[in-house]
């Protein structure tokens, strides 16, 4: 039997073997993926931020960590995950309690309590252009977020996440009377991996010739970055 003639065989019995294998299809991604939620897991992030009040500026840069310490029974007959979040000014220092969260995951969203106010954060697939309420659990008013930047890789702190998602709150872009931008980036396996709020209130008296000039009189520009996560 020649060379050709053999390998011919041994095509055909692979493409005969393949054909008579199952293939497995690829699981459903579900809104845990993206917020795991267990007793015991932990994220730090570094935190920088500059809060206005009167116009005077305060930065600050400290460390922020939260720890998923509890769960209980919810009224959508799931599990809520009780969230505590705690901030210190360097890794040398002790960890002085924040507040408490509350997180929860259905099969295609995700919604964290936030000093009490329920904020749906993503709703799957993961697929660019997908758009929800973010306030559709409480009563603020209609906030549409929209899910963009979807299947990238981030890269914050020297390292690279991947499955990646861009959950983009509000872009306003209105530099004379109120700026508002929000976004969140989440990744598969390991959740909310950046935050960005710039919420900017600017001087509008004509009177004083501040109107237009972006003349901040109270506000917040904060920027929250993984730095570490696991469990305890």
């Amino acid at each position: 039997m020649d060379r050709l003639h053999k390998y011919g065989l041994l095509i055909s019995l692979l493409l005969a073997i393949s054909c008579d294998t199952p293939v497995d299809p690829p699981a459903m991604e579900t809104a845990g993926d993206y917020l795991p939620l267990r007793k015991g897991l932990f994220h730090i992030y570094d935190v920088s931020q500059i809060k206005y009040e009167l116009g005077i500026p305060e930065t600050l840069a400290y460390e922020l960590k939260t720890v998923v310490v509890d769960s209980f029974a919810n009224n959508s007959g799931g599990y809520a995950y009780v969230v505590h979040r705690s901030t210190r000014n360097d890794h040398e220092a002790s960890w002085t309690y924040l507040d408490t969260w509350s997180s929860y995951t259905e099969e295609l969203q995700a919604v964290t309590q936030e000093e009490n106010i329920s904020f749906v954060k993503f709703k799957l697939p993961s697929v660019d252009g997908i758009a929800w309420d973010g306030n559709a659990y409480n009563n603020i008013g209609e906030d549409v977020y929209m899910l963009e930047e979807a299947d990238v890789v981030k890269t914050y702190g020297g390292k690279s996440y991947e499955d990646c998602f861009t959950v983009n709150q509000n872009n306003n872009e209105d530099f004379i009377v109120y700026l508002d931008r929000r976004q969140e980036v989440y990744a598969r396996r390991v959740g909310l991996i950046y935050r960005e709020i710039t919420q900017l209130h600017y001087c509008t008296q004509a009177e004083s010739g501040c109107l237009g000039q972006q003349e901040v009189e109270e506000g917040l520009i904060y920027h929250q970055t993984i730095k570490d996560h696991g469990v305890e």
